[in-house]
This record gives structure tokens, sequence and C-alpha cells, in this order.
């Protein structure tokens, strides 16, 4: 299994309240393996970073199902929190996986569904 990312908007005659937002054509939704969960994104290395969203997808609790939902409020936060890992990549990659091009790729896949979720005034989930 790997990791994607999804947009979607609020509705709430939908499942969890929320409706999946169809991709356009072409793109990228894959943000990284599984185990990036604990790997990369919920790393100490992360976290010593001040990483708090991406973070929680290490931390899997049955109301999550081991899901990052951020909603449409907290999308300034994860975009930030995106530049800041994308600003420290080296330090990142050194403690972590060891390819800076490759985290620096799912970033700009995750800054993209922000983007795409401003835009339909939604939020994005990571699972």
């Amino acid at each position: 299994m790997s990791l994607s990312i999804s947009v979607w908007v609020p509705d709430e005659d939908a499942y969890a309240g929320r409706r999946g937002v169809e991709n356009p054509p072409g793109v990228n939704t894959g943000v990284g393996a599984e185990n990036f969960r604990y790997t990369l994104w919920g790393s100490e290395a992360a976290r010593s970073l001040g990483a708090t969203l991406l973070p929680q997808l290490a931390d899997i609790t049955v109301e999550n199902r081991g899901n990052l939902q951020v909603s449409p409020e907290q999308l300034d936060a994860f975009a930030r929190e995106c530049r800041l890992l994308e600003d420290n990549v080296d330090y990142l990659s050194e403690r972590t996986i060891g390819d800076s091009d490759r985290i620096l790729h799912y970033l700009a896949t995750m800054k993209e569904a922000v983007r795409r979720a401003e835009a339909v005034g939604g939020g994005i989930i990571v699972w």
C-alpha cells in the first residue's frame, strides 16, 4: 500500500460529512509508501522541526483509522507545515529516508492538493 492525498468538500449528506472531489486527469496523489507514515511524516525528525499535522499519520486511532483529515480551516497550517519541511529537506532526508528529491516531490503533491482544496472550499485527507 501507499499513502495518497485527496481533496474533499463538506457535504452533510455524505459519509463522514464529506464528499471526495474527483482528481483532474494526470494529477499525482501519491505521498509515499505506507511505512512513510512512521519513517518520514511521523518521524522524530519531522516532529523536531515543529511538524504537528503530518506526524498524526503515525498516531493511528480507531477514530482516525490512520488517516489525516485536514479541514478547510486547517489548510493554511498544513501548507505552512509543508513549507517548513521543504525548507529543512536536507535535515529531514538525512534523518529519515535519505532522498531529498523524493521528499520534495511528495511535498509538492501535498501543496498542489492544498491549492485544489482552497479552490473548492474543501479540505484534504491523507490516507
